[in-house]
C-alpha cells in the first residue's frame, strides 16, 4: 500500500512521498492551465489485464448490473459509464491511491484535507460519440473553483483521465479549455445556462485536445472547461475517470441513516439528510 511520506520543500520542487516530484514549474502551470498529465501512469501489464477484462463482457444496457458494478450513462451519444468500477476486482482496486497519481492528488487539494472518490468508473465509447465541453470558472457552487486560496492550493475536485487505449486525432481525445476555470464568464460554445456546449469539444474556439498514449494519466481542475473531440476513428474509446474531492464531503463519523428514519422523513428532510440516495444492486440481477 502506498506510504505518504513527509513533505519536504527545495529551492526547486515540492517532494512529496516517494514516487513523484511536483516541482515549481509544475505548480505554475497547474494553476495557469488547469492540467498535467502524466506519462506512463499505469504499466503496460495493468492496461491489458484491464482491457481484457472488458473484451470478456457481455453485452450491456444502460441501467442494469453487472455483478456490483453500474451501467449508467447521460444519453446514447457519450457511450456507457461502468460505474464503482473498483467493486469489479484488485486490478481495479490500485487505482484509488495509485502511486503515479496519489501525490498530485494530495498536493492539489490542499493541505487541511484528504481525498475522497466521488465517482470512479470506466466510459466505454464508439466511433461517433462524444460529450460536450462543460464546467468552468462561471458556475457559482460555493467552491474555490480557481485552485488557490491564501498562498494554499484549495481544489474543490481533481479529475483523472487514464486511458486504456491510444487517443490521438480522431480518437476523440479530451478537450481543454486551458485556464477556464478562473474565468468569470461561460465559453461562447456553451449553450444559454453556461451549462454544456451542444458542439463536441474539437469545434470550440480555444478548445485543446489532449493527446495520450495508453496508459498515460491526465489530472486536471474540474471546474476548467473540458469535454471531448469527436471520435472519427474506427473502434473503442476507453477511459478510467476518477473524480476526487476533499474527504470532508462525506459524513463526518460515517454515519448512514436508518432505514426507519428514513421512512420517516419528509422529502424535504430527506434532501439534507442524505442528498444523493444510495444506490444498491438488486437482488436477482445478473452476476
Amino acid at each position: 500500500m502506498f506510504r505518504q511520506a513527509e513533505l519536504v520543500l527545495s529551492r526547486t520542487g515540492v517532494q512529496i512521498g516517494i514516487h513523484s516530484m511536483i516541482t515549481r514549474r509544475d505548480e505554475y502551470f497547474f494553476d495557469l492551465n488547469g492540467y498535467t498529465v502524466i506519462p506512463q501512469a499505469l504499466d503496460h501489464d495493468h492496461v491489458v489485464s484491464i482491457n481484457a477484462w472488458i473484451d470478456a463482457l457481455p453485452p450491456l444496457k444502460t441501467g442494469e448490473w453487472f455483478g456490483k458494478v453500474y451501467v449508467q450513462s447521460y444519453g446514447d451519444i457519450d457511450g456507457i459509464n461502468l460505474q464503482d468500477i473498483i467493486e469489479a476486482g484488485e486490478i481495479f482496486e490500485r487505482l484509488i491511491d495509485h502511486p503515479a497519481w496519489n501525490d498530485h492528488v494530495r498536493h492539489y487539494l490542499g493541505p487541511s484535507t484528504k481525498p475522497y472518490i466521488y465517482e470512479i468508473f470506466i466510459n466505454i465509447r464508439e466511433s461517433g460519440g462524444y460529450i460536450g465541453v462543460h464546467s468552468g470558472g462561471h458556475n457559482v457552487d460555493h467552491y474555490q473553483r480557481s485552485g488557490r486560496r491564501n498562498g494554499q492550493w484549495v481544489c474543490p475536485m481533481l479529475s483523472v483521465l487514464a486511458p486504456l487505449t491510444d487517443v490521438q486525432s480522431g480518437d476523440g481525445a479530451t478537450v481543454v479549455i486551458p485556464g477556464s476555470h478562473k474565468s468569470d464568464f461561460p465559453h461562447p460554445g456553451q449553450d444559454s445556462n453556461g451549462t454544456i456546449s451542444t458542439r463536441s469539444g474539437e469545434q470550440l474556439e480555444g478548445a485543446v485536445e489532449i493527446h495520450l498514449k495508453a496508459g498515460d494519466a491526465l489530472l486536471f481542475n474540474d471546474a476548467l472547461c473540458h469535454g471531448s473531440a469527436l471520435p472519427l476513428n474506427p473502434g473503442q474509446r476507453r477511459m478510467i475517470a476518477i473524480r476526487y474531492v476533499p474527504a470532508m464531503h462525506a459524513h463526518r463519523f460515517g454515519y448512514e441513516p436508518s432505514a426507519e428514519l428514513v421512512a420517516r422523513l419528509s422529502p424535504e428532510r430527506m434532501a439534507i439528510v442524505q442528498p444523493v440516495k444510495p444506490r444498491r444492486r438488486p437482488d436477482g440481477r445478473r452476476q
